[in-house]
């Protein structure tokens, strides 16, 4: 491949491998997760599954507290001290999960205590008390399971971080929801199910560290405990962790304090979908963002931009068709929910789908700034997304209800990520776009043209023939011109280290 240096080819190959299997096992428990979410919408009403929706932020607010940002500190240290300390990383393990473990459990009984004032005073919603209480036992569980997961990590791998959070979790949840519902066991049966799902997955989790780190089980290894310098590098990590529970969960926590539980309901059906777009994004910052710290270390900008766009390329070309089906298909894939979900679902999910676009295809600009040093830079960045999004919720959802939620979260992430592109410009005169992307805008306008004269035809038809319909005729038009053009080469070498990843070998030749 004349056309690549050694150098861009060991990039394109690091990026593919490094994202495959967090892509896949993200993109799994995504799936996994919003069957859950589909089965709970479907069997009760948007008002309950509202109420549901709050009872579990603020099981997630309680869960980042007791959290505590000791996922973050354990990984660091266990990555540090995995080849020379192995009483080092017993202790980390040790003393991380003992901390968000017994954090939990007080954190726990707060929750309890104020469920009521949570509930009435500050959601105006009596009946979310007992949902809040029901989901209180849960926060010990998933504040370790999420600290042992990511420490895991520290250990240069992904697969055991992606078995316990996106494979067994959602999983157990799934298999133990369906007969708590038959059972007729209502929501309280949907939050069990989800306490005990977080703790098999802990367990689980505590399995895989043992076979990870054999020694951990050996008393010859006394644990050397560094609490106090864990407890330092990880409690600045809780702000940044409420500044992204912000971003995602600002529109809900308004909509829950403005409107209605059904309001609250709709929303989060719809938002779930778009969230495919981030984990694309993820996947393909998953290694991106470290290679971006080397390349600028080393002053490589060249090979940064060359890296920068092709990613976001690759990001580009699988998110668009995703937004168009999403945009012609709303009210179809709303139904998945139910039919109560459809009139303003639709709507909502077309401007989240939009948004989430923009986001996907201005690529690592986030990454870009954080890891070439410009971390403060990105801190407002994020705080300036927060502010602007709570302003325009205040302003919106009074008058369009959950649509005004989706507008203003729109907004929001459209602006700050064009703002993120400029910046990224301004600073190293770099950017992702370049000629490549031809090929996709033209799919683009095509699959649009088709989708709105094939509408015309498939009234009479059900929701899921429209979807396959208009699935299927996307995915041709995008395909198409990769078998007559054939493949770049930067798009040769994905295929390829993607292919001996999972051991399966894809041939393409080039017309």
């Amino acid at each position: 491949m004349q056309n690549v240096s050694d150098d861009s080819a060991k990039d394109v190959k690091k990026v593919a491998k490094g994202a495959g299997i967090s892509f896949i096992g993200s993109v799994t428990g995504r799936c996994l997760w919003l069957l859950c979410q589909v089965i709970v919408a479907r069997y009760f009403n948007a008002e309950v599954f509202g109420l549901y929706t709050l009872g579990l932020m603020v099981l997630k607010i309680a869960e980042l507290i007791a959290r505590f940002g000791l996922h973050a500190g354990a990984m660091r240290f266990v990555s540090i001290y995995r080849k020379d300390a192995p009483g080092k990383v017993k202790g980390i393990f040790i003393s991380a999960s003992l901390i968000s473990f017994v954090n939990g459990l007080l954190l726990a009984g707060i929750v309890y205590f104020f469920a009521d004032f949570i509930s009435g005073t500050i959601f105006h919603k009596p009946t979310l008390t007992e949902i809040i209480k029901s989901f209180t036992p849960c926060i010990p569980f998933m504040a370790t399971m999420m600290v042992v997961a990511v420490a895991s990590q520290g250990f240069h791998t992904t697969k055991y971080a992606v078995y316990i959070k996106d494979i067994i979790q959602p999983s157990v949840n799934i298999i133990c929801i369906i007969p708590f519902i038959l059972l007729g066991f209502g929501i309280s049966g949907v939050i069990s199910a989800f306490i005990i799902s977080h703790a098999v997955a802990l367990l689980a989790g505590f399995f895989f560290i043992t076979g990870q780190f054999s020694r951990i089980k050996e008393r010859t290894v006394k644990p050397v405990y560094e609490t106090w310098r864990l407890l330092r590098y990880s409690a600045p990590l809780l702000f940044n962790g409420f500044l992204i529970f912000l971003i995602s969960w600002t529109a809900t926590i308004m909509l829950g304090y403005m409107k209605t539980s059904a309001d609250v309901g709709i929303y989060r059906a719809a938002s779930q979908i778009p969230i495919i777009f981030s984990l694309i994004l993820t996947a393909s910052n998953s290694i991106y963002a470290p290679a971006v710290a080397e390349m600028h270390h080393h002053g490589h900008m060249e090979r940064l931009e060359k890296i920068f766009k092709m990613t976001t390329r690759w990001v580009f070309l699988v998110t668009l068709p995703v937004t168009v089906i999403l945009v012609f298909s709303a009210r179809e894939v709303m139904s998945l929910f139910g039919s109560h979900y459809v009139e303003t679902g639709a709507l909502v999910l077309i401007v989240l789908a939009i948004a989430q676009f923009i986001n996907a295809v201005t690529g690592g600009v986030a990454f870009t700034l954080s890891m070439t040093g410009k971390q403060n830079i990105e801190m407002l960045n994020s705080f300036a997304m927060v502010v602007m999004n709570i302003i325009l919720n205040y302003f919106l959802i009074p008058e369009y209800g959950s649509l005004g939620a989706a507008i203003a979260t729109g907004i929001s992430i459209g602006a700050i990520n064009l703002i993120r592109l400029l910046e990224v410009y301004i600073l190293y005169k770099v950017h992702p776009y370049n000629l490549g992307y031809i090929q996709g805008v033209a799919s683009g306008v095509i699959a649009v043209a088709s989708l709105y004269f094939l509408g015309g035809h498939l009234q009479n038809y059900s929701h899921a023939i429209r979807l396959i319909a208009n699935s299927l005729v996307v995915c041709i038009i995008f395909v198409i011109p990769f078998i007559i053009r054939g493949l770049r080469d930067e798009d040769r070498f994905v295929f390829d280290a993607v292919a001996k990843k999972f051991k399966y070998k894809i041939r393409v030749s080039k017309v």
